[in-house]
């Protein structure tokens, strides 16, 4: 079999800088597998374009396989986002996974995810949690009082919970660290013809040209989006997340990151206030940071449920392929030969799944449905395929 390279992605849109990392992970081995998110984001957020058109700009710029990673990995904190995309991997038999780093420092990644191993470290983020800081300012707070003041950036702090997850899984996958150069992961700043994500979403809403920082391929996509006005916003699902709050109150409480308590908060603001802008402001607070935010609602908005995360970390209920090169092509089919079990068909999925994978499935499914809604898209039942 040849080699195989593993990124983590969400491609929200593909950019310059997504290119080179493709062609840095291809450096390191023949076949390049993308977990990419599906029409949620770990931010919180709709994607800014859908899975299908996401999944086809990677396979035409570099990536051989593109797999999803569902709305109850995709929408996660880092922890749990990480978790379930080396899971992914680690069952697609992945030699080596390539990711990008602040530091691009490997060795120092592997001692923080020791650190926060450490029952002292434990203690002590249990107990800066408990005096109500958010979680960002708990983190950061232990570190100083371990005396371990070395902060680490975006990408880094993702990077370590790589690593930690390779330990959950037992992966034997070679974790390799790409240093970050240029623009950084929430910079609006544009450096030769690299800009973040955040950055270029930010300037497509403003009407600024995006040409330079993104491929050929990206630049048409977005541009008829653009004449379409079919950019996917949260605030654009606020009508639907206002009725669950108000329909499904008793159900709050069971929603996967709402706190004891915060239920009553988030259905007084949704009785009361009409705009998003307004709810949004007054269910934020401290404690809740905006991305913690965000996710409660995408949860709230998708019916994600605390006892079905719990399930998920510990086992992957399913692979699912979007689309793939001819490369990718011969390398899932040997993976069937091993009995890796990946879907490249939603026909007769009953025979291949069970109801606790299925039950999954269809609500990954349903919330692309939601999706859609707000920004349509064509749906499709088989993997596109790039010859």
């Amino acid at each position: 079999m040849k080699k195989s390279v593993g990124i983590v992605v969400e491609y929200n849109p593909f950019h310059n800088g997504h290119k080179y990392h493709c062609i840095k992970a291809k450096e390191h081995g023949d076949v390049v597998v993308a977990v990419m998110s599906g029409d949620y984001v770990q931010r919180g957020e709709p994607a800014f374009i859908d899975r299908w058109t996401r999944a086809e700009l990677a396979l035409k710029n570099g990536v051989d396989i593109v797999v999803e990673l569902p709305i109850f990995y995709s929408t996660q904190s880092a922890e749990i986002f990480a978790r379930g995309a080396i899971g992914i991997l680690n069952l697609m038999n992945i030699e080596k996974l390539v990711f990008g780093s602040e530091t691009g420092d490997v060795k120092k990644l592997i001692e923080r995810g020791d650190l926060e191993e450490q029952e002292e470290f434990k203690v002590e983020l249990k107990k800066q949690l408990k005096e109500g800081h958010s979680y960002p300012t708990a983190y950061s707070n232990t570190l100083k009082i371990l005396d371990k003041t070395d902060e680490l950036d975006s990408n880094d702090i993702l990077g370590v919970e790589y690593i930690k997850a390779l330990k959950f899984w037992k992966s034997k996958i070679e974790p390799i660290a790409i240093k970050r150069e240029k623009s950084g992961y929430y910079s609006e700043e544009i450096k030769d013809g690299i800009a973040s994500a955040t950055g270029i979403r930010k300037k497509i809403q403003s009407g600024e040209e995006i040409k330079d920082v993104v491929p050929d391929t990206t630049y048409e996509i977005l541009k008829e989006s653009l004449e379409k006005n079919s950019f996917a916003k949260l605030q654009d699902f606020y009508p639907f997340i206002r009725h669950r709050i108000l329909l499904e109150k008793e159900k709050l409480e069971r929603i996967q990151d709402i706190e004891q308590g915060y239920e009553n908060r988030i259905y007084e603001a949704a009785f009361s206030c009409k705009e998003f802008e307004s709810f949004f402001e007054k269910i934020k607070s401290k404690r809740y940071t905006q991305g913690r935010v965000q996710r409660i609602l995408i949860h709230i908005l998708l019916g994600i449920e605390k006892k079905q995360i719990e399930k998920v970390k510990e086992k992957i209920p399913y692979i699912r392929v979007l689309g793939f090169t001819k490369e990718g092509q011969n390398y899932l089919k040997k993976l069937k030969d091993e009995e890796v079990e990946v879907l490249t068909s939603l026909k007769n999925i009953q025979k291949y799944l069970e109801k606790d994978s299925l039950d999954l499935l269809e609500q990954n499914e349903v919330a692309s449905k939601i999706y859609a809604m707000v920004n349509p898209y064509e749906d499709r039942k088989i993997p596109i395929i790039i010859k």
